[in-house]
C-alpha cells in the first residue's frame, strides 16, 4: 500500500518542476525574436508550445498556478514593450488571456506592414475597469484591459464530414448552426462562426 505522506511529497515535487518550467519558458522567450519580427513584421509566444500544457487536459490547474502563468506572460511582455519601442515605430503589443483555457494564452506583437494583423482577431471588444477573479493577480490592474469575444468558425464542409463520420448527430450540426454567433462566405463557402469563451486583452 503508497504511504499517503510520500504521495503528497511526489505532488508537491511535481508541482515544483512544473513551477520551474514556468521560469524557463520566461527566461527563453524574455527576449524578443528580432530577426523573426523583421522577417515577418509579427510575432508571438504561447504556453501550449511546452510540455507543461499537457496538464491542463489532466487537472484542473490551481488559481496560484495560474497567477504565476499571468505573471510570467506580463514579464514577456514588459521586455518585449522595451524592445520595440527603441524602434520608434507603431506597433501591435498585446497580452492575451483566455478565461476558460488559461494554457492558450499568448504575447502577441506586429507592426508595418503587419501592424493591424490582429485588430479583428476578436469580437465585442469593450474596455473594462476590472477583470474575473479568475485571472487576477496583484499587479493586473497596472495594466489597461479589455474584454473580447474568443471565435472559432466551422465550414458547412467541416461539419458535414463530421456529421458522416459520427463525431456529431444530425441533431448536434443543426444546434451549432442555429447557435452560431455570424455567419459568414470565404471562397464561396459558408462559415459558422461560434463563440468559443471569453478573452481579456492587456496592455500598458
Amino acid at each position: 500500500m503508497t504511504d499517503r505522506t510520500d504521495f503528497r511529497k511526489r505532488k508537491i515535487r511535481g508541482w515544483k518542476r512544473r513551477v520551474k518550467e514556468i521560469e524557463r519558458w520566461k527566461a527563453y522567450y524574455m527576449k524578443m525574436d528580432m530577426e523573426q519580427l523583421e522577417e515577418s513584421s509579427r510575432d508571438y509566444v504561447k504556453l501550449w508550445s511546452l510540455s507543461f500544457y499537457s496538464l491542463f487536459t489532466q487537472y484542473s490547474l490551481p488559481f496560484w498556478y495560474k497567477q504565476r502563468i499571468i505573471q510570467a506572460l506580463i514579464d514577456v511582455y514588459d521586455s518585449w514593450k522595451k524592445t520595440i519601442e527603441r524602434l520608434d515605430e507603431p506597433y501591435y503589443l498585446k497580452i492575451w488571456i483566455f478565461e476558460e483555457n488559461i494554457m492558450k494564452s499568448q504575447v502577441v506583437v506586429s507592426y508595418r506592414e503587419m501592424l493591424h494583423f490582429y485588430d479583428n482577431t476578436f469580437a465585442e471588444i469593450e474596455k473594462i475597469e476590472s477583470v474575473n477573479e479568475k485571472v487576477t493577480i496583484k499587479n493586473f490592474s497596472e495594466l489597461i484591459w479589455h474584454k473580447g469575444l474568443d471565435l472559432a468558425a466551422w465550414s458547412e464542409n467541416e461539419l458535414l464530414e463530421d456529421m458522416n463520420d459520427g463525431i456529431y448527430s444530425f441533431e448536434e450540426v443543426q444546434e451549432i448552426k442555429e447557435s452560431a454567433y455570424s455567419t459568414s462566405k470565404v471562397s464561396g463557402e459558408l462559415f459558422y462562426v461560434m463563440k468559443n469563451g471569453v478573452v481579456w486583452l492587456g496592455e500598458r
